[in-house]
């Protein structure tokens, strides 16, 4: 972690609402382009905002994570690598800007993934780019405290059964387990891995 400044890329984030400007432009663009690629994202990112607008409504933080904010003794920075089209960081990361908004000794910034990979390259997962990671930053010095992600612990076993057999548990049974485990678990585990984290 001593060969990149955490500091440079708390500047070049965006806070929740940009991000999700950003990626409403990133949407309405691409799927318009005539690149199937871009267009692919673009109906995936369409997709997640619909998501993420459904969980800014409906997401209430438990009692227990309220009462554990309120426990934060001194000022945390939480910076959330993450992309529009990825369908996970559509779940986490409400999840995680309620949090950040329910105690005044955190603040949230979300880096893009993709505008510099050389952030995602020091957090990768298995060898690979998975997002959402969320660090813990001291605001002052910009060291790290700790970081988190790309899932709650529970989704790990659904990867794990994909990539030992993806033949008879496809991709689409993964993802669909996934979104499952989300609908039904409305972020508190998430909410509680990282509420974790911010108490120690």
């Amino acid at each position: 972690m001593d060969s990149i400044n955490l500091g440079n890329y708390w500047d070049k984030g965006v806070s929740y609402a940009e991000y999700k400007n950003i990626i409403e432009i990133q949407a309405n663009e691409g799927v318009i382009s005539k690149n199937e690629e871009i267009k692919k994202y673009a109906e995936y990112t369409r997709l997640n905002l619909s998501r993420i607008h459904r969980n800014d409504k409906t997401l209430v933080l438990k009692n227990e994570v309220l009462s554990g904010l309120q426990k934060i003794t001194r000022k945390k920075n939480i910076l959330v690598i993450s992309e529009g089209w990825c369908g996970d960081a559509a779940q986490i990361v409400p999840v995680v800007n309620k949090i950040a908004e329910s105690s005044e000794k955190l603040e949230m910034r979300i880096f893009f993934r993709d505008e510099d990979e050389s952030l995602i390259n020091q957090y990768l997962t298995n060898g690979g780019k998975a997002i959402p990671i969320v660090l813990f930053i001291e605001p002052d010095t910009f060291q790290e405290i700790a970081h988190w992600g790309p899932r709650p612990k529970p989704c790990v076993p659904f990867l794990k059964k994909y990539k030992s057999d993806p033949d008879n548990y496809t991709h689409d049974d993964f993802a669909k387990d996934i979104q499952g485990f989300y609908n039904k678990d409305k972020g508190r585990t998430i909410s509680e891995e990282l509420l974790e984290i911010l108490l120690k």
